[in-house]
């Protein structure tokens, strides 16, 4: 509902009120669709078109129809090229999963640890990622605030990077992250599949089942 909306936008916001011209197009535009809500919101505030004053915002010029892209990962996309400078955190954190941990992403050795614990930080502040706990610490985890924007930030990469990024996951799962793989070998045959490694994905989903006992690749086993 237009009431619900303008609460979101509030949020977003940070109870600081936006020309009513600018909150009309926003409610038109996003349909009541929670995401594009938010996202149409934070761009209108990222894209120069406002000066804060106050308790409210003020238009500095004429306001232009606010274009939103045909679909929904077209604005995912648009929104990630627009943290060109983190992109690549956010894609190796796509080939993990929905939820990762920072002592696995940091621990796959593809992102220098400065670089990452700064995109890690600017992602969270842009509202695409969200951590879970431990906060400021090695044990911290992270979940993409939603479903579709790990999918835009997966599907940007080309199929040799995303292939590179999968095998890598896998070879750190196993080298470091043993415990975890052997209770969820089913992990690994994923990883393994998506980097088209079939012959040793087989292998891990023929040993994806209730026990568990040395998997193939496993360091040290025969």
């Amino acid at each position: 509902t237009q009431e619900q909306i303008e609460t979101m936008v509030a949020q977003v916001t940070g109870d600081k009120i936006l020309p009513a011209p600018v909150l009309k197009q926003i409610v038109t535009k996003t349909d009541g669709i929670p995401l594009f809500v938010e996202e149409l919101t934070r761009m209108v505030l990222e894209s120069g078109l406002l000066r804060e004053g106050g308790r409210r915002f003020e238009l500095i010029g004429p306001l232009p129809p606010l274009a939103i892209p045909a679909t929904l990962q077209d604005w995912l996309m648009a929104r990630l090229d627009r943290l060109a400078p983190v992109k690549e955190v956010a894609q190796l954190a796509a080939a993990i999963g929905r939820e990762f941990s920072y002592e696995l992403i940091n621990a796959v050795d593809l992102v220098e640890e400065r670089t990452l614990r700064q995109g890690l930080a600017q992602l969270a502040s842009a509202g695409l990622l969200q951590p879970q706990t431990g906060a400021g610490s090695r044990s911290v985890t992270y979940a993409f605030k939603h479903a579709l924007i790990q999918e835009a930030a997966y599907q940007s990469l080309l199929k040799s990077r995303r292939q590179q990024y999968h095998q890598r996951i896998a070879q750190t799962l196993v080298e470091r992250f043993y415990d975890t793989a052997c209770e969820q070998p089913e992990l690994l045959a994923h990883h393994y599949t998506e980097a088209g490694l079939y012959d040793t994905a087989i292998a891990y989903w023929q040993w994806a089942g209730p026990s568990c006992r040395p998997a193939p690749g496993r360091p040290g086993s025969s």
